[in-house]
């Protein structure tokens, strides 16, 4: 029951787990949704305020119309009206100076919406590979396992780590990214971390080719961090489960 218990924990961590690349693109995606909504925002904010600024100078250009006519005419209070004159056509020009500069920042803002929008295509297409980078997939790996037959344990792990959400690799070569880096924690004496590995495979899939040496790893492992009981019930799982796999004569021996 004890290893149950802690093989139902383990289970439920391995679900859980997201890796750092998942997190970062999915961190990357919302940040950048979040600044496109912004700038959107900001984008109708700033094209009301160009046609309230186009409305009154279309009314000041009106007036400065009417008012030039007028003085044409003769009237008496000429001075005083071309003043106005002069006070309306630096007032426009004012105007005209704060529309350029905001119509300068509607196109850049919508030049960044789609520089944001292109980020979000590529950021979706990220996990698209060809079949030269599937090829590179597999490569990687059967480089990664041959690393680990020659006790290059670190830098077996880093390449391991990076195929666990390569999405070109298929279920079973999923696996056997998972295996290796059971064994890498195993060999290198982090017993708990190869367990996490193990029980992934173990637990999903039961009848997978790797699952009777996960299940002869998980007890091993038990019987290095001292958990006698664990460690025997997982070697009895073994030969219960697999009783015609050379996994359940190696456990046959650890009982």
């Amino acid at each position: 029951m004890k290893f149950l218990s802690f093989f139902f924990v383990l289970f439920l961590s391995v679900a859980c787990i997201k890796t750092a690349e998942q997190v970062q693109r999915e961190k990357r995606i919302e940040s950048m949704s979040e600044q496109m909504n912004d700038s959107r925002g900001l984008v109708a904010d700033l094209v009301s305020q160009i046609k309230d600024l186009q409305s009154q100078l279309d009314r000041m250009n009106g007036k400065i119309e009417e008012m030039e006519h007028r003085n044409q005419q003769g009237n008496p209070e000429t001075v005083k009206m071309q003043e106005s004159i002069n006070l309306l056509k630096t007032q426009q020009e004012s105007e005209n100076t704060q529309l350029l500069a905001i119509q300068n920042e509607l196109k850049e803002q919508r030049a960044f919406i789609e520089k944001v929008t292109t980020s979000l295509s590529h950021v979706g297409k990220e996990t698209s590979h060809s079949k030269v980078q599937k090829k590179s997939a597999k490569s990687d790996l059967a480089h990664a396992l041959e690393l680990i037959k020659q006790d290059a344990y670190a830098e077996a792990r880093g390449v391991l780590e990076g195929l666990i959400d390569d999405p070109d690799l298929t279920m079973g070569d999923k696996n056997k990214v998972f295996f290796g880096l059971g064994k890498v924690e195993y060999f290198t004496k982090n017993y708990d971390k190869g367990l996490v590995y193990f029980s992934k495979i173990y637990s999903k899939y039961p009848k997978a080719s790797l699952a009777p040496t996960c299940l002869l790893f998980i007890g091993r492992s038990f019987a290095r961090m001292d958990k006698k009981g664990e460690a025997k019930e997982a070697f009895a799982k073994v030969v219960e489960d697999y009783p015609e796999s050379k996994e359940a004569l190696e456990a046959k021996k650890e009982l």
